[in-house]
């Protein structure tokens, strides 16, 4: 395995899902159903759930009566999201660079909560969206949830101690080379840990190009999980909306 992918390793190690336990589910769910009013999604619409982690989204979009496959690099995240899959909800292994099954073709693709950027070439972001554009069907819709580079710089916590599960993270965030980084230590059981994210400072501009060259449209931008409008010093979020033309 490519010792660069760092986050073959790190989305697959249970420490993790320990330090991003306390994430706000409730959010997240109103964020999903907010997305489908506003997209008008009937029950058993095709939706894919990209890099889905142990399925959480993929199961509250399931709960919304959709038809919901989702997939994840992590083996570990699959096997623990298999126990909730049922008709109309399955989960598979899957490599986003790599194209899809011939037979999957979606009316809507989702990928959420800054699933994107773990790449160390732009050539591999324009192969993923290759791959996400050949996955819909025609006039299907592509939702793409990333941080607002512009807001996360001006906001950057540089250090911070947070106590998960009886374990205190240490953790130091900075911007480098185009990527943000985050470095988190640990020690559990007498063990030091090490571990450090790395994610592309991809730009509204660069997400726009990406998308164009793989035959999508934009046609919406919005700021925060209320579906506010974009504004590029104070909005969090980038929540892209494209149509396969």
């Amino acid at each position: 395995m490519d010792v660069k992918e760092w986050f073959s390793t790190w989305f697959d190690s249970p420490y993790y899902h320990i330090l991003y336990a306390q994430r706000d589910e409730a959010e997240a769910a109103a964020f999903i159903r907010s997305l489908q009013q506003k997209l008008k999604l009937k029950k058993e619409t095709r939706v894919l759930d990209v890099a889905c982690g142990k399925g959480r989204h993929a199961i509250t979009l399931h709960n919304f009566g959709l038809d919901v496959k989702a997939f994840d690099l992590s083996p570990s995240n699959i096997e623990q999201a298999q126990e909730f899959a049922s008709e109309g909800l399955e989960f598979f292994v899957h490599d986003l660079r790599k194209a899809l099954p011939d037979h999957l073709k979606f009316e809507v693709i989702f990928n959420f909560f800054t699933s994107f950027g773990y790449f160390d070439t732009p050539q591999e972001n324009q192969q993923a969206f290759h791959v996400l554009s050949d996955g819909l069907l025609p006039e299907g819709v592509l939702v793409m949830d990333f941080f607002n580079p512009s807001y996360v710089l001006s906001h950057l916590i540089e250090k911070e101690s947070l106590v998960r599960g009886g374990i205190s993270f240490h953790i130091k965030r900075w911007a480098s080379e185009g990527y943000l980084f985050k470095s988190i230590d640990f020690e559990d059981q007498g063990q030091q840990y090490h571990f450090e994210e790395r994610v592309e400072l991809i730009s509204k501009n660069d997400f726009i190009a990406y998308a164009a060259q793989a035959g999508l449209h934009l046609v919406d931008l919005l700021g925060d999980y209320k579906l506010g409008s974009f504004d590029e010093k104070n909005s969090a979020r980038m929540i892209f909306i494209w149509v396969k033309k």
